[in-house]
């Protein structure tokens, strides 16, 4: 790896249990960076741009690399001395180290850390480690400790029974070990169509009015959602709002519909429009959208059920639009 960059190569399998499960990973080698999150994957290549990579150089003000910001790197080996290192530099911070020490009848050598923030505890810490290797064992961190906004995190390592070993990490091994995020979730490849029974990704966009619309990934709607991406200079606009709107009126369901313009022209989008209906959504700026959702051809359609997930996709505008849309409609809600 390039130890500029950072000192070591890595790769980060991570599930997120509660809630909302969901998996994920984060991999770093030879300037070359990739995460996953269960929407798309982001990758970084610093041999073609390397301002994410160390963005202080050009300017940016107490931001940190891509490969230094994903998700747990700070529980590396490497992320935790350089952070201790930093703090023993740090006349605010007080750290002590403990050659031996017995917790629950085991040895250990231990550094326990302290810092204040104008006379008071900011955090404490507690570092355990091998005796013979000094990896972490165990780390215990009081934030605030005593306010209201106290934190206590519980951090443990531990090796599988049968440890996995990497020879080398490339990006074919990454393709090896995820095939599907690589297949369908990479920017390269990632088209409308792969969203088909899979959450709607999140995002949040402006309204005409200057507010936003927000949402997370997975999250819930009210009501069956037609969520449509259109272009305003299209010839067809004005018939396939239309059409949308005689859909949400003549559903035997409550439809909820979505309009996201790509233009930012809110006189423009006035126009189409005309006046709001009861439950229907304007939005603005959509272009983002419609590039990370991978739809290259508008109009797109996206047709939601209550739970989030993209039960169906319509590309482009035809006389049949509305039969259709119902038709899909009535499917979901069987």
């Amino acid at each position: 790896t390039d130890p500029v960059l950072f000192p070591c190569s890595y790769l980060i399998d991570w599930t997120l249990e509660k809630d909302n499960p969901r998996k994920g990973f984060s991999a770093y080698f030879c300037g070359n960076h990739y995460r996953f999150s269960g929407e798309k994957i982001q990758e970084y290549h610093a041999s073609t741009d390397s301002i994410p990579f160390n963005p202080v150089k050009y300017g940016a003000v107490n931001a940190v690399g891509v490969q230094q910001s994903a998700q747990f790197t700070n529980l590396l080996p490497v992320s935790i001395a350089a952070s201790l290192e930093k703090m023993v530099s740090d006349s605010t911070c007080t750290v002590i180290f403990i050659p031996d020490t017995i917790v629950s009848g085991k040895h250990f050598a231990a550094i326990t850390t302290l810092s204040e923030v104008n006379g008071s505890t900011g955090s404490e810490g507690e570092y355990l480690l091998d005796p013979m290797s000094f990896f972490p064992v165990r780390i215990h961190l009081e934030n605030s400790p005593g306010a209201i906004s106290e934190q206590t995190v519980d951090i443990s390592f531990e090796s599988p029974e049968t440890p996995q070993h990497l020879t080398e990490l490339t990006e074919q091994t990454l393709i090896d070990l995820y095939p599907e995020p690589f297949t369908i979730m990479r920017s390269s490849s990632f088209a409308l169509e792969n969203l088909k029974n899979r959450p709607l990704p999140g995002f949040s966009i402006p309204t005409p009015k200057g507010t936003r619309y927000s949402r997370l990934t997975g999250d819930p709607f009210p009501n069956t959602t037609l969520l449509s991406i259109i272009d305003p200079d299209a010839s067809f606009t004005s018939k396939f709002i239309s059409e949308l709107r005689s859909v949400a009126l003549s559903s035997p369901t409550p439809v909820t519909l979505i309009l996201a313009f790509t233009t930012n022209n809110a006189d423009k989008i006035e126009e189409l429009t005309g006046t709001q209906q009861p439950g229907e959504v304007i939005l603005r700026s959509a272009r983002s959208l419609a590039r990370d959702l991978g739809a290259a051809q508008l109009p797109a359609l996206l047709i939601i059920g209550k739970d989030g997930t993209v039960n169906d996709i319509i590309v482009g505008f035809n006389n049949d639009l509305s039969s259709s849309v119902i038709q899909k409609i009535a499917l979901i809600n069987n």
